[in-house]
């Protein structure tokens, strides 16, 4: 082998090298919650250090992605008794039971979106909502961690394009998504956001209405429709599916 070689065969090793370091700093990290009845909208994970690199000095930022969201109505069967398995809906903590009375509660929101927040430090990302027809009242959310989720319902994998409303509440031509049987699914498409890093710690998450214009945002969660409580219960079940790179410091 001559030196013209040896130096090609070096130069693949160190690149190998690099490319494994590297890709020690890339993490894949699934979150599920669920029986959230008492929460109300506001949830959280603990994100443990999955190496000693999570930890490191060296790394005190990191891209943070959302490879995908599913959000479906958590519905179970108690003593041969469906639990939480009617209609889910959109609502608030503040969203009481509305008019007619029981049997039927149509006080429940219908969102094209909502946004989905976490108590994560970054300056790459933002929102502001603007009612152009109340003296251009606005709101703005910076300084954490955002990312719109569309709303649309699919049914065991494929689209149908079900949103849950109040038209026809439990009567006939009814659009309500029943049950258990559908869920929300969404895949961003983005390369993630410059966040600090979340590793060894706890995270607060939560939906918004991108809409809402005032300072203090309720959070929003699915409900049973036919739940006549103030407030209802949480029935969401949330899984994430997150993409986390760490980033070294600057030295200069």
């Amino acid at each position: 082998m001559d030196r013209e070689d040896k130096n090609i065969n070096n130069a693949v090793r160190v690149s190998q090298v690099q490319n494994i370091n590297e890709e020690k700093l890339k993490f894949k990290v699934i979150v599920g919650v669920a029986d959230n009845s008492g929460q109300h909208g506001a949830y959280r994970f603990n994100l443990p250090p999955l190496t000693d690199l999570c930890n490191a000095n060296e790394y005190n930022q990191a891209v943070i992605k959302v490879d995908q969201v599913v959000i479906e109505p958590s519905s179970q069967i108690i003593g041969g008794v469906a639990y939480n398995n009617a209609r889910p809906v959109w609502t608030d903590r503040n969203t009481g039971p509305g008019f007619p009375l029981p049997p039927f509660n149509n006080s429940e929101s219908a969102f094209g979106a909502l946004m989905l927040t976490m108590r994560l430090p970054s300056r790459q990302t933002g929102s502001c909502a603007t009612n152009l027809s109340n003296n251009d009242r606005h709101s703005n959310l910076y300084y954490r961690f955002q990312e719109l989720i569309p709303t649309f319902w699919t049914w065991r994998g494929n689209y149908q394009g079900v949103q849950t409303t109040n038209n026809n509440l439990g009567g006939a031509g009814a659009v309500d998504a029943d049950g258990n049987s559908y869920a929300i699914t969404h895949k961003p498409n983005n390369e993630g956001v410059l966040c600090a890093n979340p590793f060894g710690s706890e995270i607060e998450f939560n939906f918004k209405n991108p809409c809402d214009v005032d300072q203090d945002q309720v959070n929003l969660y699915l409900a049973d429709a036919l739940d006549n409580n103030t407030p209802r219960i949480d029935i969401t079940r949330i899984m994430l599916q997150l993409s986390i790179t760490l980033i070294p410091n600057r030295t200069d």
